[in-house]
């Protein structure tokens, strides 16, 4: 399951806590919480770099579980998922005085609809879209990132193995998985770490069909990313000789076949043919040179 955060009963950057678990939104337990844990859920938010805690339970109270309590972040977390927490539990505050009510000091800019017109931004976005590889020689082959919550984030590598890789490589279009790499193969990402064992059993058409868990606390870091090579990793584009009549040219064939051209000095068609019929003649004055030998040797 994906996680989500919002606020409730204020505006965008005010609010009671709550945050989307196992397909239920609930509240979010106060105790312990700093003004810090309060300034990263802002920036989780896209509400500036600060915020503080309200006492004042301004924001209602909610209704349906209370999903997390003691939650601890420091000032290099940009995101709620990277901060300490207990386990997740339904039941984590003793009441609902406990609830997290925040107001942050930014607010949301305002972001026009053609901000949102391609992936992985808008909502029409499909699958392949969200996923992609970084740090390889070619778009097959590198770190496995994905989109989640509005920023590219990485994929722990506890447990990751072939069948992983060969969901991540089909669902790119990549073929088959050659390896499934771990430890920052391809360098280590930087964001959100955004899932951890991920169990696929290699026959699912996406990575979102997989079994996985959300990363939550400090159980990966960046110097486990997964990564893969696909059976497809090659250069993003390679060389293919194109014929015109009129001319020369060199044409591009990317992994989709699509095709560009671009001029070139290589030879021009009438001077290609003419090696071809030259060879060809050559070959044809070969055979009669035999066959007139073989015939003066009968003769003799």
């Amino acid at each position: 399951d994906f996680l989500a955060l919002r606020l409730v009963n204020g505006n965008d950057c005010a609010g009671r806590v709550e945050v989307f678990y196992n397909g239920t939104w609930g509240s979010v337990c106060s105790n312990s919480m700093s003004q810090l844990t309060a300034a990263t859920m802002c920036k989780h938010l896209g509400c500036g770099d600060a915020g503080r805690i309200e006492t004042d339970f301004r924001y209602g109270r909610g209704s349906g579980p209370t999903w997390l309590d003691h939650i601890e972040c420091t000032e290099r977390h940009n995101s709620l998922w990277q901060c300490q927490s207990d386990p997740w539990d339904p039941q984590s505050c003793s009441n609902r005085a406990e609830e997290t009510h925040i107001t942050c000091t930014g607010r949301k800019e305002a972001t026009s609809p053609a901000a949102f017109a391609e992936c992985p931004n808008s909502t029409s976005c499909s699958d392949r879209e969200k996923l992609r590889v970084v740090g390889g020689e070619s778009e097959c082959s590198g770190r496995v990132e994905m989109w989640h919550q509005g920023s590219w984030g990485t994929i722990c590598d506890d447990a990751w193995d072939a069948a992983d890789a060969n969901v991540v490589c089909r669902q790119l279009g990549c073929g088959s998985a050659v390896s499934a790499l771990s430890e920052a193969a391809f360098g280590e990402g930087t964001g959100p770490i955004w899932l951890e064992k991920v169990h696929c059993k290699g026959t699912e058409l996406s990575l979102w069909d997989c079994p996985a868990k959300p990363l939550f606390g400090k159980n990966c870091d960046h110097k486990e990313d997964a990564a893969v090579n696909c059976s497809d990793s090659i250069p993003i584009f390679h060389t293919c000789l194109f014929l015109n009549l009129d001319s020369s040219s060199l044409c591009r064939c990317d992994r989709n076949n699509s095709i560009t051209h671009e001029s070139s000095t290589r030879l021009s068609v009438p001077v290609i043919l003419c090696i071809i019929l030259g060879t060809l003649l050559c070959l044809v004055l070969a055979i009669l040179a035999g066959q007139i030998r073989r015939a003066r040797a009968q003769q003799r």
